[in-house]
């Protein structure tokens, strides 16, 4: 019998994360699964977990929330060198599922069967050096008005998933510049923009479809850059292209694959990644290929 331990975050989303364990647990149990439960009960308590996790406790771990709960999974094994050790799942009980969107697991009768199955895949994730830490992101590293917009999104949390579309349009309609020291693949250049986003996944937040030619799978890290040449009309039409993922045929949006990239605004700034708020003066991310073994 495989031993699998259900990580929930029970505040995560409509903090519905240990209704629906309860649900689907019996579906574990059926498919010859010993299960053990872990409900964080404070902010970093997954990441404490999952880094004194015993490497032969377990054979999978099931995750029961959104990206910010996975990113604590995920980093809490890759400070604990265990990151490979797992074959991980996913149950989308957040705000944002973006990890759950990019492999067509937002239904929760699909996600279950595909936590209960043998499918694995390996996934990419990008590795964010800031100015006194390092952290990995699963599905995005982004700064400008793609981090203000998720900082205006936290105050607004009451408001639930619509957050995400009210502090949008709130932050579209300031138009705020931001410049920055952009390198990219060793190739520096002076950049204005209104936001830049370093994407792993294909969806973000509240199905974006951000890096439409991006993935888990492709070993590279999918640049998103709004340049500055851009009005707030033409910024709102971003927003309502980016469910679709035709935002990239805009004249004034550039994409590019790259290896590696790094942000250097000169002064302190603020970093969106996963959907948490990261304050820095410099980020370099860099993607690490198949270090995860996702099942699909």
């Amino acid at each position: 019998m495989k031993k699998v331990c259900c990580i929930v975050n029970p505040v995560s989303g409509l903090k519905k994360s240990l209704k629906v364990f309860y649900q689907y647990k019996k579906v574990l149990e059926n498919s010859q699964f010993e299960v053990t439960l872990f409900v964080s009960e404070y902010q970093n308590h997954i990441k404490e977990f999952t880094s004194t996790i015993d490497k032969n406790s377990f054979d999978r771990i099931i995750i029961f929330g959104g990206d910010g709960t996975i990113n604590e999974v995920v980093n809490g094994l890759y400070y604990s060198n265990k990151l490979h050790i797992f074959d991980i799942g996913i149950i989308p009980t957040g705000s944002g599922n973006s990890v759950a969107h990019d492999i067509n697991a937002l239904d929760l009768d699909d996600a279950i069967r595909i936590c209960a199955g043998n499918n694995v895949a390996k996934m990419d994730v990008n590795e964010v050096d800031f100015d006194n830490f390092s952290q990995l992101s699963v599905s995005v590293l982004g700064w400008g008005m793609f981090s203000f917009g998720n900082i205006r999104a936290e105050k607004l949390r009451f408001l639930g998933p619509i957050r995400y579309d009210v502090a949008s349009i709130i932050t579209l309609l300031e138009k705020k510049m931001h410049t920055a020291e952009i390198t990219m693949d060793g190739t520096s250049k002076s950049l204005t923009c209104a936001f830049i986003v370093g994407c792993n996944s294909v969806y973000t937040g509240k199905g974006m479809m951000v890096a439409p030619n991006g993935g888990f799978f492709d070993r590279k890290i999918e640049l998103v850059i709004v340049k500055d040449d851009v009005t707030r009309l033409q910024i709102a039409d971003v927003f309502k292209k980016v469910y679709k993922g035709t935002h990239i045929e805009l004249p004034f949006v550039e994409t590019i694959q790259v290896d590696n990239f790094s942000i250097n605004p000169s002064k302190m700034s603020f970093y969106n990644i996963d959907g948490d708020i990261v304050k820095s003066r410099n980020a370099y991310v860099k993607v690490i290929p198949e270090a995860i073994s996702l099942l699909i």
